[in-house]
């Protein structure tokens, strides 16, 4: 007698990552947002400190940081994912050469640095915005790369003013008592701090622009700030919440349609 078959057993289910950590392991910007956070935030706490040997910064570290999870956010495309590796690499060059070469050739070096890096920032910009802004459906990581790119803009500006402080040092009233000399590589601390302070529109004027450059880029960061909070990020949280209330009201319905099938 034929003994009838045993079906197989399903293969136990893996245990996913609860909460917040399932976002880290299924989405992309989320690490690019973690990573500026950082850099925005931590960096000018321990930015300035200097680990293992002479002009090597807590900064330097928090930078690469950033880099890495630039690349790790575009790695499934070969194209975007060379770009970034290209431009980071060269931005890292420029930062160490400023560090070795004579006073005199310092200056150009540390532009063409913080040059390459508004150009990094500004294609992930690019990238991100492209793909957030065109989705069909909003999630999670939907909103984590819109406020990517929000930091990405404070970051933009903030290198933006760097350049402009390392070309004309009167450029901007700091004062005597928050003034230091920032060796490390990315945005100055300083800029960084005056950048977000200008996005959010706070205002605080311990530093204020007084070069008409600098004056004329403040003016526009506070506005594309405002105008990206108010217009696109709105618009990306309230599709997001009209999917989830559309979901939910076609929840039982669907239910209903299965138990009629059966």
């Amino acid at each position: 007698m034929k003994r009838p078959a045993i079906p197989d057993e399903p293969p136990p289910a893996r245990p996913r990552p609860a909460g917040l950590f399932r976002l880290y392991f299924g989405g992309r910007y989320i690490w690019l947002m973690t990573a500026l956070l950082m850099l925005l935030i931590v960096g000018p706490l321990v930015g300035r400190v200097e680990v293992l040997a002479r002009s090597l910064y807590v900064g330097d570290f928090v930078l690469v940081l950033l880099l890495l999870a630039s690349v790790r956010t575009f790695f499934d495309s070969r194209r975007h994912f060379v770009s970034c590796i290209g431009l980071a690499f060269l931005a890292l060059i420029f930062g160490a050469l400023n560090r070795v070469v004579a006073e005199d050739m310092r200056g150009a070096f540390a532009v063409a640095g913080h040059a390459t890096e508004v150009v990094l920032l500004t294609y992930l910009i690019l990238l991100i915005a492209g793909d957030i802004f065109t989705r069909n459906e909003v999630d999670t990581d939907t909103i984590c790369g819109s406020i990517t790119v929000y930091l990405l803009m404070a970051g933009v500006f903030s290198v933006a003013y760097t350049i402009i402080l390392e070309l004309d040092p009167r450029a901007f009233r700091i004062p005597d008592d928050i003034a230091d000399l920032d060796g490390s590589l990315g945005p100055d601390r300083l800029m960084a701090y005056f950048s977000l302070v200008t996005i959010t529109t706070l205002g605080y004027g311990d530093i204020t622009p007084k070069g008409e450059m600098a004056r004329s880029l403040a003016n526009l960061e506070a506005l594309v700030g405002q105008l990206y909070l108010t217009v696109l990020v709105a618009r990306l949280v309230g599709r997001h919440v009209s999917n989830a209330a559309g979901f939910a009201r076609g929840a039982p319905s669907a239910r209903a349609g299965e138990q009629e099938i059966r």
